[in-house]
């Protein structure tokens, strides 16, 4: 009999402790990032929306995918966030209790590109028929 590991992703899925910090991490870092106001030095707003978090096995290292709220591209968010992941783990560790706090890693969210990428492509099939 083979024992599994629940640490490791196994076929693509994710360990019930990976998600569950996941999902505390991501509440959290989403209110941090709607209830703080990050403005850089010109005293623009840099807010985004959380929209997944992944964990790797370990728990040390979190990805973070936002969507911008304001204004702003996702290259110049993710810059910004970058500059102050800092501030946000700090935040982030008040809030969270774990052995190890992970680092934060920002990945700009591209699904609703990819989702209208794909539904250009459906309605060009659809004139074709």
């Amino acid at each position: 009999m083979v024992k599994k590991n629940k640490k490791i992703k196994i076929n693509g899925e994710f360990s019930q402790r990976q998600l569950r910090v996941a999902e505390l991490i991501k509440r959290i870092t989403s209110t941090i990032l709607l209830d703080s106001n990050f403005y850089d030095e010109n005293k623009k707003n840099y807010s985004a929306s959380v929209s997944e978090v992944r964990c790797s096995p370990d728990l040390k290292i979190a990805t973070v995918y936002v969507l911008p709220v304001s204004r702003i591209g996702s290259e110049e968010l993710i810059f910004f966030l970058e500059k102050r992941k800092g501030e946000i783990r700090h935040a982030l560790g008040k809030k969270l209790s774990l052995k190890f706090l992970p680092r934060l890693r920002f990945k700009a969210d591209e699904t609703i590109e990819q989702i209208e990428k794909t539904n250009k492509i459906f309605e060009e099939i659809g004139k074709k028929h």
